[in-house]
């Protein structure tokens, strides 16, 4: 008997759900695609003429399970390129490791832009390809088809480089059923929370209609002003740009501030810490300025957690391409980068803002007064107006 399309149980409950994918790979019957909530996130549904209730995606699905303590070792790094590092989010280490595994005759896994400027994760297969991948995207990607390819290549005894957010790193371990392999190799990060794919695409449609041209590119980490000042650019069809930091560009803004990151992330406590599911942790050296000021130079310095026996070796086969010295302290790293031991809390006007989205999309000037609350003059006003009448007068007359 044939059943209508049907979500599953993670999507009843979106609270759980990280939109890893696995569970597309884990389907032996190919029931299961990813699609765009109301708030823009990929949850999972299943067609019921395809499902054979034999539970495989839920008894793997990794979501909300702990996740093993590791001994992991703390480093900063940089690449000793100077190119390398202005052209990546902090010290360049992710295409150092990424070059090591081409030079394997591996396929590579990471974030991109398609030419529409959704965010997807992709194989790259040499250099040219690998181009995308660096710098950091701030957007939810959709990871379902290359945690399949992976897993189709590692079954091959292809060797396999897979960097993603620890939730989409913890989803391939599971389509792989958890088996070791000695081919793969897994690179994460220190995750402050995915903001929605479509709250990205609705402010992409803003600045089109507001420049009148097609965005054809988009930096969320472009250093012209420093790697502590980073800010968002926009480029243009026509070769105009916009630009904003992280205080006055809207979207960045409202990603700093946890105005639209997926609900899953802020109950996100399994993953992190001493427990990222992936060989090596990279993440900015925030506070590099104290803790080692005569390594800081402002192009970029990563923090590095070597989590695995795996990581460290691919760590020490850099070599001379890297500078690297031992740091010590989760705690003290954290100070800078809270996101290493706590998850991000959600902001107390969330649901405000995508109330108003659903009907209106993104909207910069509303996003900003949320964040920013009301001006001098608004409050003034606000104020004035609760005032008893015949007081109300005097003031006027003043």
């Amino acid at each position: 008997r044939k059943e209508p399309m049907r979500t599953t149980v993670r999507q009843n409950d979106p609270a759980s759900c990280t939109g890893c994918g696995a569970c597309v790979s884990i389907c032996p019957k190919q029931a299961i695609t990813m699609r765009a909530d109301s708030e823009g996130f990929l949850y999972p549904v299943v067609d019921g003429t395809k499902c054979v209730a034999c539970d495989a995606c839920e008894k793997r699905c990794p979501a909300g399970k702990p996740a093993q303590e590791k001994h992991t070792k703390l480093f900063g790094a940089q690449a000793k390129d100077e190119q390398l590092r202005k052209a990546s989010s902090s010290g360049g280490i992710f295409t150092l490791l990424a070059r090591n595994t081409l030079a394997k005759g591996g396929v590579v896994f990471g974030a991109v832009f398609d030419e529409n400027l959704r965010v997807e994760h992709i194989g790259a297969l040499d250099e040219t390809e690998l181009a995308g991948m660096r710098g950091s995207k701030y957007v939810q990607s959709d990871a379902a088809d290359a945690i399949q390819n992976a897993v189709s290549l590692l079954r091959r005894d292809i060797p396999v480089l897979f960097s993603g957010a620890p939730c989409q790193v913890n989803g391939l371990l599971a389509a792989l059923g958890n088996q070791k392999t000695d081919k793969l190799l897994t690179v994460d990060f220190v995750c402050h929370g995915v903001p929605s794919p479509g709250v990205f695409a609705s402010y992409i449609k803003e600045l089109e209609k507001e420049h009148g041209c097609r965005v054809t590119g988009y930096a969320f980490r472009d250093k012209r002003l420093g790697w502590k000042n980073f800010s968002a650019v926009a480029t243009f069809e026509d070769g105009t740009e916009h630009s904003g930091t992280q205080v006055d560009e809207p979207f960045l803004y409202g990603f700093l501030q946890n105005l639209y990151l997926r609900p899953a992330c802020h109950g996100c406590t399994q993953l992190r810490g001493e427990r990222h599911p992936s060989d090596i942790t990279i993440a900015d050296l925030w506070g590099a300025e104290k803790l080692c000021p005569e390594k800081d130079d402002d192009t970029g310095l990563s923090l590095v957690m070597a989590n695995t026996q795996k990581g460290r070796q691919a760590l020490d086969a850099l070599g001379a391409k890297l500078n690297i010295f031992p740091l010590s302290g989760l705690e003290e790293m954290a100070r800078g980068n809270p996101g290493l031991l706590a998850p991000a809390k959600p902001h107390e006007k969330r649901a405000a803002f995508f109330k108003r989205y659903q009907t209106h999309g993104f909207e910069s000037r509303r996003v900003m007064k949320l964040l920013r609350g009301k001006s001098r003059f608004e409050k003034a006003l606000r104020r004035a107006a609760h005032l008893p009448a015949g007081l109300m007068r005097r003031v006027l007359k003043k």
